[in-house]
């Protein structure tokens, strides 16, 4: 195409461009949750998604995409047009953590935008009701009293609940037998039974579901307000992975001034009713935070678990 063509065909797309931008959202928006529906997170997903509705004028349409971690939906989301239309909601652990277990990943950290933070997903070392143990340093005791006889159970290795557990007995010597689990539901179940000594377990569906465990230490740096009693690991003066961070993501790419709208919007979602009754249907809370900080708070955790897992020599798979 001779110069002067091409420069009369950039002027004449570059209104409409902006004018793509300036009217969006000008359609329905999908947002893609890389988990299967019924669970918490497609609960919270919904609940966003309606609110996300009444501030883009839009409607916000929810499509459950669940398989390999969460990965199948967020590699969906990084092959989208990046243009708003398509978007997903769900924890960040397919982009912090599964990422480090995979020896060619169909996508890298730097492949999706971090809009905003909308709730952290809390995890908790809890035991059976009538177990013995009251208080982590109790199950502390008797993991070093019986080396390697202590059961515990996560979701897989590499989870954020079996690297969460890793972090918290690390430097003491302690050796515990992991038993990984494909939902949290089957962990229940030999966790009320005694099967298993102890579990990670997440806290806002362990309080929704009523489930009958004790939970010893909060997995963060911050009490959850409904089981104020219970401590923190940080206070327990041990260490803590970060919770799974939850929010709104989009393809890498996508304009800055829809990225603006999206976080804007998101910003104001939070705070509507039908969030709140989300929210309190979960027995959680909201944890807001803004592009800038929730893509600080991704690549730190990128980071952090990158450096875990080489540290436990965890194999890549293919």
């Amino acid at each position: 195409m001779p110069r002067h063509a091409a420069r009369l065909l950039a002027a004449f797309l570059l209104p409409i461009a902006a004018f793509a931008q300036d009217s969006y959202p000008a359609k329905p928006v999908q947002i893609i949750v890389s988990w299967a529906a019924g669970g918490s997170i497609d609960t919270m997903a919904r609940g966003f998604a309606r609110a996300m509705s009444q501030e883009l004028g839009q409607p916000v349409v929810v499509e459950n995409r669940d398989g390999a971690s969460g990965m199948r939906g967020t590699a969906a989301t990084v092959s989208a047009p990046p243009d708003g239309y398509v978007l997903n909601f769900g924890p960040i652990t397919p982009i912090t953590n599964a990422l480090h277990l995979m020896s060619k990943p169909a996508y890298g950290v730097d492949s999706l935008e971090y809009v905003c933070q909308v709730f952290e997903n809390r995890f908790a070392i809890a035991v059976p009701q009538n177990s013995p143990y009251k208080t982590l340093q109790d199950l502390y005791a008797a993991i070093q009293a019986s080396p390697g006889k202590l059961s515990y159970g996560h979701l897989g290795v590499g989870s954020i609940t079996h690297l969460s557990l890793e972090t918290a007995i690390q430097g003491r010597g302690f050796s515990v037998t992991g038993v990984p689990y494909r939902g949290e539901t089957p962990m229940f179940l030999d966790l009320q039974t005694a099967r298993l000594d102890f579990g990670v377990v997440t806290v806002g569906s362990t309080l929704a579901t009523s489930r009958p465990v004790r939970m010893l230490a909060i997995i963060s740096d911050r009490r959850h307000p409904e089981i104020p009693d219970v401590p923190t690991l940080k206070e327990l003066g041990l260490p803590s992975l970060q919770p799974a961070l939850v929010g709104l993501m989009a393809p890498r790419a996508t304009p800055a001034p829809v990225l603006a709208k999206l976080e804007r919007a998101c910003k104001n979602a939070v705070k509507t009713d039908v969030m709140q009754a989300a929210v309190k249907m979960l027995r959680d809370e909201i944890v807001y935070k803004d592009r800038k900080a929730f893509t600080a708070s991704v690549m730190r955790d990128y980071e952090e678990k990158g450096a875990l897992v080489k540290r436990l020599a965890i194999p890549a798979q293919n």
